[in-house]
C-alpha cells in the first residue's frame, strides 16, 4: 500500500479501489459466478463453487495482496482465505444488521497499530461485479469505529445504529471495483435500491494463519481442483514454528539416510532410501 492508502485505511477502517478489473474481466467473472448460482451442475465438479473456476485467478490478485500484506502479515504464506460466499440481491432485498465495530481481545475481530504498521484481524474482500451507488444498497460502515474506546459492539445504544444516525456511510463505485475493511470496523448490509442492476459481489474473508473464524466449508474438490500457489491459502490454522520443526525433523532425516547410503547394504533398501532423500530433500 502507498502511504496515502494506509493512512485512509488506518483511519476509516476501510478502502475502496475502484475498477480494478477490466470491462472484459468483470464480464467473463459475473457469467461464470451466476452460472455457479444457477447452473452449478453445467460445471466440472471442482468449478461448481467458490473458489473454483474463473474467480480463482483473483485470490492473491495484487491489488489485494498489496493490502493483506500491510494490514494481516507481510508474509504471504501466513495468510489464509477461509470464506467466499456470492451476493446476489434484486432491488428491494436485502437486510439491515450492523455488528463488529471497538476494541477487543478477540483476535478476529481485533485492531491494532504496532511499531509502525497495521494488524487488521480478519480482514473482508469484497468484488463489485456491478456499479454500487452510495446509499443505494452497498455495505455501510460506522468509519473508525475500529479504533472506538467506547462499546458499541453490542449495540448498547440503539440509536447510533440507526441508518439515519448521521454517522454511517457507503460508497460509490464502478464494476470490477475492491472493497476491502476490516471485520472490527462497525459495518452492516442494507437493502439493495440500485434501480439499474442487481448487486453482484463476491465477499472473501482472509485471516492469519493463526486464528479462524468461519468453520471449512469449501468442497474438497474445489480445493483440489486450485493450483498449488492457490491451494496454499486453504491451509489449517497452525503456527508457523511447526514449519521450522517440520524442516528440522527433514534435516534429521536426510543426515541418517545420507549416512546410511553410504555403508554396504541391500540395493533394494539402498533404492528406498535415495526416495526418502529425494523426498524431504
Amino acid at each position: 500500500m502507498n502511504q496515502r492508502d494506509r493512512i485512509i485505511f488506518d483511519l476509516k477502517g476501510y478502502i475502496i479501489k475502484p475498477a480494478v478489473l477490466s470491462a472484459s474481466e468483470v464480464k467473463e467473472l459475473k457469467e461464470f459466478v451466476l452460472r455457479q448460482k444457477n447452473e452449478p451442475e453445467s460445471l466440472p465438479p471442482h468449478q461448481r463453487s467458490l473458489p473454483g473456476g474463473t474467480f480463482e485467478r483473483l485470490i492473491d490478485h495484487p491489488e489485494v495482496m498489496d493490502v493483506l500484506q500491510d494490514v494481516i502479515d507481510s508474509n504471504v504464506d501466513k495468510i489464509r482465505l477461509e470464506s467466499t460466499f456470492l451476493s446476489y440481491r434484486e432491488k428491494g432485498e436485502g437486510e439491515w444488521s450492523p455488528h463488529a465495530g471497538g476494541r477487543t481481545t478477540n483476535p478476529n475481530y481485533a485492531y491494532n497499530f504496532y511499531d509502525g504498521r497495521m494488524y487488521a484481524g480478519m480482514t473482508r474482500v469484497v468484488w463489485e461485479l456491478e456499479e454500487v451507488l452510495e446509499g443505494k444498497g452497498g455495505t455501510c460502515f460506522v468509519p473508525g469505529s475500529h479504533k472506538a474506546n467506547y462499546n458499541i459492539r453490542n449495540g448498547s445504544v440503539p440509536s447510533l445504529d440507526s441508518k439515519d444516525s448521521g454517522i454511517w456511510e457507503s460508497y460509490s463505485c464502478p464494476p470490477g471495483s475492491l472493497v476491502i475493511f476490516s471485520e472490527a470496523v462497525r459495518h452492516s448490509a442494507d437493502f439493495w435500491q440500485n434501480p439499474n442492476n442487481p448487486r453482484v459481489a463476491i465477499f472473501c474473508a482472509y485471516n492469519h494463519i493463526n486464528v479462524r473464524h468461519h468453520k471449512p466449508t469449501f468442497a474438497p474438490e474445489v480445493i483440489e481442483g486450485l493450483t498449488p500457489e492457490h491451494q496454499r491459502f486453504f491451509n489449517e490454522v497452525y503456527h508457523p514454528q511447526f514449519d521450522r520443526w517440520e524442516r528440522q525433523q527433514q534435516q534429521k532425516y536426510i543426515k541418517v539416510a545420507n549416512k546410511l547410503l553410504g555403508n554396504k547394504i541391500d540395493s533394494g533398501l539402498k533404492t528406498k532410501i535415495k526416495s526418502i532423500v529425494k523426498r524431504f530433500g
